[in-house]
């Protein structure tokens, strides 16, 4: 690169004194530098450990080092958009077989000064309805609304809140909400489903999760898990902290008739009493087990997972669409 929008440099050491580009040549670096680039788009790129290699006839930026740093980009019909923060803040045109980025036309008398450095530009606007929309798994308007009446999140700017595309394309069904009887009060009666596996797991590895939802006020509590083994663990867990919150006992537990909850089946093929359903007549619980192939006797968690999915379809369709950020 070359030395234009320099904001500082060093020389290299002994072992980045050379590079070698594409045909096996090594080629000399002058210079290692921090450089700043002006985007037409009025944003800030900041390039640090940018190699100076004066036989270079083109400025390069090498996209991988950009993901390290956390940009992303896209390309589509000759043209890349760069991201950061789910926030296009450049773009480029392919030209020559190159993506040529947009840079802001400035006087040849203007100057960057090494004073700048360390200021960065807010690319975002942490005020906007629909920057918390989207970071809340595209919740409603209504409950973002109640989100900041309660004072859990600052007073937003509900100017921007829009139709969500990706709303559309996540959360669209043909199921019907019928209406449902609800029980008298909490804990009177708890659903609980896993979910999974999932093909990608998460970043400590797990690919399932289960859901103890609330019959009465339909408040979920979900738990990553590595396996359905682990069900009677979490709800170990759940159990004793909802119930010294709420000064209340847990009466019934609904679930289906799967292995992880009834138990499994022996040789002859009978199914015997696992472990949770052993633990829930210790506790005076009293199970409800829903027949097979009926989901709309365990409608609750089945929505709830459907919900919680849809949240993550919704969430990726915003980051490879960006036509429509």
């Amino acid at each position: 690169m070359k030395r234009k929008g320099c904001l500082r440099s060093r020389m290299p050491t002994d072992g980045k004194r050379y590079i070698y580009v594409g045909n096996g040549n090594k080629v000399a670096v002058k210079a290692i530098g921090l450089f700043r680039l002006q985007l037409d788009s009025g944003c800030t790129l900041d390039l640090e450990k940018t190699f100076v290699v004066p036989s270079f006839r083109h400025n390069l930026i090498s996209i991988s080092c950009l993901d390290k740093f956390g940009y992303c980009c896209s390309f589509r019909n000759g043209m890349a958009s760069l991201y950061l923060n789910s926030n296009v803040i450049g773009t480029s045109s392919l030209t020559d077989k190159l993506y040529k980025l947009n840079i802001k036309v400035t006087n040849g008398n203007e100057t960057l000064h090494s004073s700048n450095y360390g200021i960065k530009r807010k690319l975002i606007n942490e005020n906007s309805s629909m920057l918390w929309h989207r970071r809340l798994g595209h919740i409603s308007n209504q409950c973002i609304q109640r989100l900041v009446s309660e004072g859990i999140l600052d007073t937003l700017d509900f100017s921007d809140f829009q139709v969500c595309i990706e709303c559309i394309k996540g959360k669209q069904t043909n199921m019907r909400k019928n209406d449902a009887n609800r029980c008298s009060d909490i804990l009177e009666l708890i659903h609980t489903k896993i979910c999974g596996p999932f093909p990608t797991p998460s970043w400590n590895g797990q690919q399932y999760f289960i859901t103890f939802i609330n019959d009465y006020s339909l408040y979920g509590y979900l738990y990553l898990i590595h396996e359905k083994s682990q069900s009677l663990d979490v709800f170990k867990n759940f159990k004793p902290e909802v119930e010294n919150q709420l000064s209340k006992k847990i009466k019934v537990i609904r679930s289906d008739h799967g292995g992880e909850y009834y138990g499994r089946y022996d040789g002859s093929g009978e199914q015997c009493l696992g472990l949770f359903a052993k633990y829930l007549m210790e506790c005076g619980i009293a199970p409800q087990y829903t027949m097979s192939g009926t989901p709309s006797q365990n409608g609750v968690p089945k929505k709830r997972n459907r919900t919680l999915k849809d949240m993550i379809r919704s969430m990726i369709n915003h980051f490879t669409l960006p036509e429509s950020l």
